[in-house]
């Protein structure tokens, strides 16, 4: 069996292994990591005779029910198999509220992320979206966007955070690619976390233009984005009425007028985070980005700890 292959496959199971997520034929040769960052890519009928002879001859790896996962580690089946329940509640309240946010002027779209599209879900999780805006509007959408989610008591505050929606990351349509917040390379969560963004409202196809602005991850993962059609059930669409209400909004906010309302936005939303010492808005790293054209607010960022705790899978399998 070629090495390479091997490794690869170690690599991949390795960092899902940390979140107890088992993965199918299909998920492992789309999250397939590039063990040496040079010109790797299978044909997927290819890919499914190496795996099928890899998971015969290495005892590194098992599989049950068609799922894969690192030896001794079966539990991560029913693991995975028990939060589907817990994916499909999630995705309800994400639809709801989404359903909402849909109706502010310069959203182009919704994605669900982080624990609820990739792994590590649980009850207590709260629902991590990623909002993509028109440029130069971040800050008015942002606003409205709060506004409204706090009224309807969907968003998630410092009380209460299990099923709530968490407003973290903002990026405006011009800056769609966001390797300028990458931590040192390779940021592996960051690569997969592009890969996994789930499209609960995208009636215009941004997710296709953030896969071709971030085609720098196809160096670690070239098989990565794939088409992604969300079932009908969780997505969001819009509608004729409230289409007409948007593009009024957006034609009169497009205005000198709507450039007082973005200023007036984000001073009182900067006033507002001046008062928050907790943060590290200061700090001299990514986790909190503030700016016109993104908005990170990811206090508790634990990129590097997923990074070391992979490193730590591979170095037992020797794989570093």
């Amino acid at each position: 069996m070629n090495d390479q292959f091997k490794i690869a496959v170690l690599k991949t199971l390795a960092y899902f292994d940390i979140f107890d997520f088992a993965l199918t034929k299909e998920e492992l040769y789309h999250c397939l990591w590039n063990t040496d960052y040079t010109d790797f890519k299978l044909d997927y009928t290819d890919f499914l005779k190496k795996l099928d002879r890899l998971a015969d001859e290495e005892p590194s790896i098992d599989h049950r029910h068609s799922f894969y996962f690192l030896a001794g580690r079966i539990d991560n089946v029913d693991k995975r198999q028990s939060t589907i329940s817990i994916f499909e509640k999630k995705m309800k309240i994400a639809r709801r509220a989404v359903r909402k946010m849909r109706w502010v002027p310069f959203v182009r779209a919704v994605f669900v992320c982080n624990t609820v599209a990739g792994g590590g879900l649980s009850e207590e999780s709260d629902i991590d979206v990623f909002v993509v805006i028109k440029k130069k509007r971040i800050w008015l959408a942002r606003f409205l966007i709060t506004l409204i989610l706090s009224l309807y008591r969907l968003r998630r505050n410092k009380k209460v955070s299990k099923d709530k929606i968490c407003l973290s990351f903002y990026v405006t349509d011009d800056h769609l690619d966001i390797s300028d917040v990458s931590i040192d390379t390779p940021d592996i969560y960051m690569i997969y976390w592009l890969d996994q963004l789930i499209p609960i409202y995208d009636p215009e196809n941004v997710l296709a233009d953030i896969h071709s602005a971030n085609q720098w991850t196809k160096k670690f993962t070239p098989h990565n984005f794939q088409d992604f059609k969300l079932s009908s059930r969780f997505r969001v669409d819009n509608n004729k009425f409230q289409i007409v209400l948007r593009r009024f909004f957006e034609k009169v906010w497009t205005t000198g007028y709507g450039d007082l309302l973005e200023s007036q936005a984000r001073e009182i939303q900067k006033k507002k985070m001046s008062r928050n010492y907790d943060s590290v808005k200061d700090a001299p790293d990514n986790r909190v980005v503030i700016s016109d054209s993104m908005l990170k607010f990811h206090e508790n960022d634990r990129r590097v700890h997923f990074r070391e705790e992979w490193e730590k899978r591979c170095y037992k399998f020797n794989l570093n």
